[in-house]
């Protein structure tokens, strides 16, 4: 397995060098906080499109969510900058103090958490609300990044290393599926193994590992009514278009009507009370009716782009022996692929329903603030990786 993970990154680093050359001045980091600000811009636009109606006909202000946006974004830069001046250093040293204090609060959240259409998935603090599984994602991808690193020879040589760390994820999850949340589950186990993959496990322990996570969530879906329900309803909406396949179905209805170039900014129907949740999970599909085939292309383009960048730093930081920002970039990576796939694909019907956001685009104030901490840590092993790392560590890369 450590050699198909040698050859996997080889791959990447292939296809990277045969990308023309770009100038001096397009480097990954300028290019990534291009997009990021790009989709942040894109994103408000929408926020306030999106739930203008909603918000003047439950608080009679429909500038309520566009205001509680911006006040998102300011905390989020000021969570990024924050986060950038830590050294990589102390975020690896302390991966454990991180931990349980993230099971502390998924903890918290199954006790004293508001529950919102049978979810109990938020604290609430003032007048705002916290989700502690945005925040488990981040700190499972710098203690897994540590720990790959950490407990390196167990994880290529001994089953120790997949029972330790599958005793994490398990622990770690079954609070967040108590929640229940299958989504941020799938996220979390998913970048965990991908990581695992690459520090080299044995193919063996790989593919135990992935099995079961794929057979405990088959199990979850299917002894659940409701996510079952989901499942099933997304291969045909419209056969109960006003039941389980309502949201599905309206928002087809959203790409359908935007065709091309789209029916214009604030011209949606469905954000009319038609389309549930249109500022938040199915942002993307009232962009679509406004903006069409252009805007959703536009924004995919730059959310690629911005996963790019990420893989590239990720991909420098292991060439130069820096395994723990290497696995942490790529661990980043693989949450925002998952996150941009699952909430287009369940848009677009090519994928159940899950209460995935899309970065940087839909509203949500704890992820917003997760997804500029982890930009910002790409961009903290960006300026901490660029020579040669003078320790040296164990590598294949």
């Amino acid at each position: 397995m450590a050699d198909l993970a040698q050859n996997t990154v080889q791959k990447i680093s292939q296809i990277l060098n045969r990308l023309p050359k770009l100038p001096a001045e397009m480097t990954p980091r300028n290019i990534l906080i291009f997009c990021v600000v790009s989709l942040l811009c894109l994103g408000s636009v929408m926020v306030a499109s999106a739930s203008m109606p909603y918000a003047e006909y439950i608080h009679e202000n429909p500038f309520y969510f566009l205001i509680r946006h911006g006040i998102s974004i300011v905390v989020a830069a000021v969570v990024a900058f924050l986060t950038y001046r830590v050294s990589l250093n102390l975020w690896f040293k302390n991966a454990f103090p991180l931990w349980l204090i993230t099971i502390i609060l998924l903890l918290a959240v199954l006790v004293v958490g508001s529950e919102v259409n049978g979810a109990h998935r938020w604290i609430k603090v003032g007048g705002f609300t916290i989700q502690p599984t945005e925040i488990a994602k981040i700190v499972m991808a710098i203690f897994t990044a540590d720990y790959v690193v950490r407990r390196a020879k167990e994880v290529r040589t001994h089953w120790k290393g997949l029972l330790r760390l599958s005793g994490v994820m398990a622990l770690t999850v079954g609070f967040i599926v108590a929640e229940p949340d299958l989504g941020a589950t799938a996220v979390i186990v998913l970048m965990m193994v991908g990581v695992f993959f690459l520090a080299g496990a044995p193919a063996t322990q790989f593919l135990i590992m992935l099995g079961a996570i794929l057979a405990g969530i088959t199990a979850l879906i299917l002894f659940e009514p409701f996510r079952f329900q989901r499942l099933i309803s997304f291969t045909n909406p419209w056969a109960d278009p006003l039941g389980v396949g309502y949201q599905l179905s309206n928002a087809l209805m959203a790409f359908g009507r935007g065709e091309w170039f789209g029916t214009g900014l604030g011209h949606s129907v469905q954000k009319l009370s038609y389309l549930p949740e249109a500022h938040t999970d199915f942002m993307l599909a009232v962009l679509g009716e406004e903006f069409g085939f252009f805007g959703v292309t536009t924004v995919m383009i730059l959310s690629f782009t911005m996963l790019a960048c990420c893989i590239r730093i990720g991909h420098r930081a292991l060439q130069h022996n820096y395994l723990r920002a290497g696995y942490l970039a790529y661990g980043i990576s693989i949450i925002f692929l998952l996150q941009i796939l699952v909430n287009a694909g369940m848009n677009m019907g090519l994928m159940p329903t899950k209460g995935l956001t899309l970065p940087f685009i839909s509203y949500g104030g704890t992820s917003l603030m997760m997804c500029a901490a982890m930009i910002s840590l790409i961009l903290k092993i960006d300026a901490s990786t660029q020579e040669l790392n003078p320790v040296k560590e164990e590598s294949n890369f």
